[in-house]
């Protein structure tokens, strides 16, 4: 990676040793938007042939364009198999998340200087722990379309580490997701607090407590929610207290887990007081542990636009609607 950001700023930045004597009177980059434009093509169809269908474009200028995109940067972008098409590389998959997001910003660019900026429509990709989606996204969604109906949103559903997995590969522009060990490439947004809650049986003996002191369920059966990294977390929870669960049932959703302690197989930990069920309760947990938050992430190498701001100002509105992503104010 090292020789793709050198040959970044020998592309588009001042040291110009190595391009032609015409080009360097000018100043002018000698990779362009058409190189980039066909190279996306070329890498989102695997393909080009389909990338040329797709612009309506001939076959050579499409891998023309890859070749001198690899001349320039001194890399090989694809590796060309006959049954496979074009895969690509690993300075091919850096140089595709930089060029979609040049050419994204280039065509907002150009809408908010054409005469129709307000009737250009844009597209926001959200990503949102499946947990918490059926609270947040549909208000979202609704109220933010209100306001911009021009803009697409489309989103999905995941785990914590397929999120972040799709947000380092640019396929989603936002997630939410707790804030456990966040990418130094993710800038982040604070949403709502999320603390661990101990989640009860509504008629426990503990759950009219105000707090509950997990050393007082040590020896009761503990359903943990098996999620990686939501797993690691509630375990240093109960580090941070000095207490070791006794874990009877694992759990593959916080759905589940929250059937479980409502039939009576035990008590968890869980982040979302959601109100789905009337027969458990949520109570915060006695004595200090390491706080969790909800936060909407975007990756820091993408320059934010201003629809994405006004989604993430928007996006606090609404989940700060709710005391827990589960109870309106």
């Amino acid at each position: 990676m090292g020789n793709m950001v050198q040959s970044f700023g020998q592309a588009f930045g001042d040291d110009i040793s190595g391009v032609s004597e015409s080009e360097s009177g000018l100043g002018i980059p000698r990779i362009t938007l058409r190189h980039l434009i066909y190279f996306s093509a070329a890498a989102e169809n695997e393909s080009a042939l389909r990338a040329a269908e797709q612009l309506n474009v001939s076959p050579p200028a499409i891998s023309g364009a890859i070749s001198s995109l690899e001349q320039i940067l001194g890399e090989q972008l694809f590796v060309r198999r006959h049954a496979r098409g074009l895969t690509l590389t690993e300075a091919g998959h850096h140089l595709l998340l930089e060029a979609r997001d040049i050419v994204g910003r280039v065509k907002e660019i150009e809408s908010v200087r054409s005469s129709r900026a307000r009737r250009f429509r844009n597209r926001i990709a959200l990503g949102c722990l499946g947990d918490i989606a059926p609270n947040i996204v549909p208000p979202l969604v609704r109220s933010f379309r209100a306001r911009f109906p021009q803009v697409e949103i489309v989103w999905q559903t995941d785990v914590h580490a397929g999120l972040m997995q799709k947000l380092e590969d640019g396929a989603l522009d936002v997630i939410f997701v707790l804030d456990f060990e966040m990418s130094p490439n993710f800038h982040t947004t604070l949403l709502q607090a999320a603390p661990a809650q101990c989640v009860l049986p509504e008629a426990h003996p503990l759950a009219g407590s105000a707090t509950i002191p997990l050393t007082s369920l040590a020896k009761e059966p503990f359903i943990l929610l098996d999620i990686p990294k939501t797993r690691d977390y509630f375990l240093s929870v109960f580090g941070d207290l000095g207490v070791q669960p006794n874990i009877a049932l694992k759990a593959p959703s916080a759905e589940m887990v929250r059937s479980l302690v409502a039939n009576g197989f035990g008590y968890s930990l869980l982040n979302f007081c959601i109100p789905d069920r009337r027969e458990i309760v949520y109570r915060p947990l006695a004595g200090h542990t390491r706080p969790s938050h909800l936060v909407a992430a975007r990756p820091y190498r993408r320059r934010p636009s201003k629809i994405s701001d006004d989604f993430i100002e928007q996006s606090i509105k609404i989940v700060r609607q709710f005391n827990l992503n589960g109870y309106a104010q």
